[in-house]
């Protein structure tokens, strides 16, 4: 079967032609592509490679277009592999693995940060031009943190041109000497203490009362909290409740074309998708939280969201925080509150007072929905006490459960006496005088 263009719409509102087919125009045949920005050159490919036995057409170099054998292509630049990296985020963005927002961050990343290599040859880049790009960076007064940042992005552009486009066989990046962050510049894990919180909630007008003792209850984002419909809450026979997590809100870029659900709330600056990393679970919720929320949600429609204005439509951060959070945080300051409060304080402070009280990092990292608990331990394992004789306390009432007094135990007099295989003797060397 003859290949036909297919047309897929970029992000950035252009379309880009794609030819796909099979090597040797049978099912076993390897899958094979090109891409095209003009339709016409993409219909006369599908010619070619039909011409071809649908084998890639003689002289066709991908990504590059026909040369002659006396006619070396110039090698693809990293900006021409950062557009197929783009190309697949795309794909992955489609799939709701990478929010939009995230893509058109990447973006302006490479464009502004990267422009000493953008242009090179992408088989050219050495790990001393990575090394070098990252020296400008620090001379730049780029924090190390931003520059580790901006350094694992473009491993990502380097790893595509070599695993996907086959390229190279390396990535020069895995040999960088990355900087450290300094001590002043580490992620510092701020949280509220007991009689802190209790003065900032204090300040916080009621009708937010819920919602903060939530988001502070269970880890949870911002975004997966506000995006909690009422069908999410599940009271358990317990007492306690269960949260669905399985959608989050966040900043629709300016250039994505989805549709608006204004049937789900969503704007042209808000939309709805999966929590961070794709990672929908379960949360628990117990105690007065898990009895406010079931009573909130009495009687509601299923498909309402939990936490709402007055206006009837869910919190945003922005309104939220100007009206809300930083009217209560400049007045909590006023009577004595000696740090400056952020709303992620109440994510790092269900981490510290759970692991206070005894909760498993594990069931911890499960529910701030991180991809892997060794995330967690990056962020929070300093908050481990590995002195704490918890485990040793739960071995030893185990150890105190073993019976010492059984009918059918020997006694000491015959496991001593028990015939054993006898342990094989030194032989004697006898030395002779001289």
């Amino acid at each position: 079967m003859s290949p036909t263009p297919i047309a897929r719409e970029r992000a950035d509102g252009g379309t880009t032609y794609q030819v796909k087919w099979r090597i040797g125009g049978t099912r076993a045949g390897a899958w094979a592509s090109e891409s095209f920005t003009e339709e016409r050159a993409a219909r006369r490919f599908c010619l070619d490679v039909e011409d071809a036995s649908m084998q890639w057409p003689t002289g066709w170099v991908k990504g590059v277009g026909y040369v002659t054998p006396d006619d070396t292509p110039p090698p693809p630049t990293l900006r021409a592999v950062a557009e197929s990296h783009w190309a697949q985020q795309e794909r992955r963005v489609r799939r709701g693995k990478v929010k939009p927002y995230t893509l058109q961050r990447d973006r302006r990343t490479v464009e502004l940060h990267m422009t000493t290599l953008l242009d090179r040859g992408f088989t050219e880049i050495d790990d001393d031009d990575v090394a070098d790009w990252i020296d400008d960076q620090l001379d730049a007064g780029v924090a190390p943190k931003s520059v580790r940042n901006r350094h694992g992005l473009l491993s990502s552009i380097m790893s595509h041109g070599a695993g996907r486009m086959k390229l190279r066989t390396d990535n020069p990046c895995t040999l960088s000497d990355l900087p450290e962050a300094s001590a002043r510049g580490r992620r510092q894990i701020r949280f509220f203490l007991h009689a802190e919180w209790a003065l900032l909630r204090a300040c916080l007008r009621d009708d937010v009362h819920l919602l903060v003792d939530t988001l502070l209850a269970t880890g949870m984002r911002w975004g997966e909290v506000t995006a909690l419909r009422v069908g999410d809450c599940q009271v358990q026979d317990g007492g306690h409740m269960v949260l669905h997590v399985q959608r989050a809100w966040s900043q629709r870029a300016k250039d994505d074309p989805s549709p608006v659900d204004t049937a789900a709330d969503e704007t042209r600056a808000w939309v709805l998708g999966p929590p961070k990393g794709g990672k929908i679970r379960f949360v628990a919720v117990d105690g007065p939280t898990a009895t406010a929320l079931a009573a909130t949600i009495a009687g509601r429609d299923a498909n309402e969201y939990v936490f709402r204005t007055r206006g009837g439509i869910p919190w945003r951060y922005p309104e939220f925080h100007e009206n809300r959070w930083k009217l209560a945080g400049d007045d909590a300051l006023s009577r004595g509150l000696s740090k400056q409060p952020t709303i992620h304080m109440l994510r790092h402070t269900f981490v510290v007072w759970a692991l206070h009280d005894g909760a498993p990092i594990h069931i911890i990292s499960e529910a701030l929905g991180h991809s892997s608990i060794q995330i967690t331990m990056d962020v929070y394992g300093g908050l481990v006490n590995l002195h704490d004789p918890t485990a040793a306390r739960a071995m030893a009432r185990q150890m105190l459960a073993v019976p010492t007094n059984l009918e059918q135990a020997p006694t000491q007099a015959e496991v001593t006496a028990r015939p054993g295989r006898r342990a094989s003797k030194r032989p004697t060397v006898t030395v002779e005088p001289a």
